[in-house]
């Protein structure tokens, strides 16, 4: 049983840090377009906050931003994901990654401006977030260590 309950663990961790990690890689193999997408991201905010002449305000100072936004999230995901897949302090790992989800799925998954399937699609990604995040929160009070990988592995 030890067995079982030692490969559901990294296995577990090895899926909810692959996300991570894969999205890490994605944003440096294509820095640009990721830096664009994310400047495309805060303008759009900027035209639906247009009551608030302090949010676009601020969302105007972040726009100049998007390169060091872009280096912040890659280190999230690099340094949160390698810590939750390879179970060195998890919970300072789920705690990064949750900081990283939390206004990415605001920010990029806003269903709630849009219409149509595209909506769908939004609500869809939006949830899917929440759930990541429930599973790291899991992992941030979990009251007992999770094993480590052993390379190779102990049975």
């Amino acid at each position: 049983m030890k067995v079982i309950r030692q490969l559901v663990h990294v296995t577990a961790r090895f899926c909810i840090s692959l996300v991570f990690l894969a999205g890490a890689a994605n944003k440096i193999l294509h820095w640009h377009d990721t830096e664009r997408f994310l400047v495309n991201v805060l303008s759009e905010w900027q035209s639906y906050v247009g009551f608030s002449e302090q949010l676009q305000a601020g969302l105007s100072f972040l726009i100049p931003w998007a390169p060091v936004l872009v280096v912040l999230a890659i280190l999230c995901e690099l340094l949160g994901g390698l810590s939750v897949l390879l179970g060195i302090r998890e919970k300072w790992g789920a705690g990064l990654l949750i900081l990283f989800l939390i206004p990415t799925t605001a920010l990029i998954h806003q269903f709630w401006f849009i219409e149509g399937s595209a909506r769908d699609m939004q609500i869809a990604h939006f949830l899917k977030n929440l759930a990541i995040i429930g599973g790291l929160f899991m992992i941030l009070l979990q009251e007992n260590e999770l094993p480590k990988i052993a390379f190779p592995p102990k049975f």
